[in-house]
């Protein structure tokens, strides 16, 4: 069973569908998509537990990355590539987020005063 999980968690990793996943393993192991599928939802227990607490040294990598791909993008002149990938990185820093956006926006504040009573 290891080993069909394990085999679960490598296709994970390499971006295919919850279902394109789960025909490869029932095919390559002869079990059916009910069990593979089983094998995914323990491979992803998996994943989650790899990741927990370095979500920001993932983050940190990704970042590098698009990094390089802004710069690479640039030489060749792929500027709408080099676009998307700013405004990726500029998203992962925390721009357009909901609580960003809140502190930014201007408040308004009305107040009535009852006058009847002075």
């Amino acid at each position: 069973m290891e080993e069909r999980v394990t085999a679960a968690y490598n296709l994970m990793l390499t971006g295919g569908s919850r279902r394109t996943n789960a025909a490869a393993l029932a095919s390559r192991f002869g079990v059916s998509i009910r069990q593979a599928d089983n094998y995914i939802s323990a491979a992803q227990e998996l994943l989650s537990t790899d990741f927990q607490g370095q979500k920001e040294q993932v983050l940190n990598q990704v970042n590098a990355l698009r990094l390089t791909a802004i710069r690479q993008g640039m030489k060749r002149g792929n500027y709408q590539v080099v676009a998307h990938l700013l405004d990726s990185l500029a998203r992962s820093m925390g721009e357009g987020s909901q609580e960003l956006a809140s502190q930014q926006q201007p408040t308004l504040a009305i107040v009535v005063e009852d006058k009847r009573q002075a």
